[in-house]
């Protein structure tokens, strides 16, 4: 097997990462035997799911109806089941954080940036791309496909691209939510509760 050299490889994906990505491929080798993979063996199970799969079916079996609590929860709802102890729970939540969709301008500076990869852009359809997405219209996961298509070009130029000309996506920062993980199970008892009776 061949060697990794981390500190290498780190260098090559912080300057070109589509590049890293394709020759690190390598690296990796294919089994010897992959008949072995598919052997068909029982995986082993972890008891403590195997535990609550027998709670489950016990209390399926004595009649219980099952529901599942939500998992996010607003924190007006957090406050609303704790009363006044509410901020001492919400002292051990995790709240949940999004990144903002930046607006994203085409100047004349980008433009040349894109032609000295010899990439001739439309300026509307790109400017359109990117007011899409800053509406939500473009979802984050397609947003590189959709920059090759629009500038007629690989993907792994467009991940360059991206990178390089519009560095105002790499200096984003996760903005707060209302939401929370749910801390305790009884956090999302009133939201159980309206749903199965109104």
């Amino acid at each position: 097997m061949t060697r990794w050299k981390s500190k290498k490889i780190i260098k090559l994906a912080e300057n070109d990462f589509e590049r890293a990505w394709l020759d690190t491929a390598s690296l990796i080798q294919e089994p010897s035997h992959v008949e072995d993979r598919y052997r068909g063996e029982y995986g082993k199970s972890n008891f403590l799911y195997e535990t609550l799969y027998k709670l489950r079916e016990a209390y399926l079996k004595l009649g219980f109806d099952e529901f599942v609590n939500p998992i996010f929860i607003e924190e007006k709802e957090v406050k609303r089941q704790f009363g006044p102890e509410a901020l001492a729970v919400l002292d051990r939540c995790f709240y949940l954080a999004g990144l903002p969709r930046p607006d994203v301008g085409l100047s004349q500076e980008k433009l040349n940036l894109l032609e000295k990869h010899g990439i001739q852009a439309d300026r509307n359809e790109l400017q359109e791309l990117l007011h899409r997405y800053k509406k939500g219209e473009v979802d984050g996961d397609d947003l590189i496909k959709e920059l090759a298509e629009t500038l007629k070009i690989e993907d792994s130029l467009a991940t360059m691209i991206f990178s390089e000309i519009f560095p105002e996506f790499k200096e984003l920062k996760p903005r707060p939510t209302n939401l929370t993980l749910r801390s305790h199970m009884t956090s999302g008892w009133f939201l159980t509760l309206s749903s199965m009776y109104g």
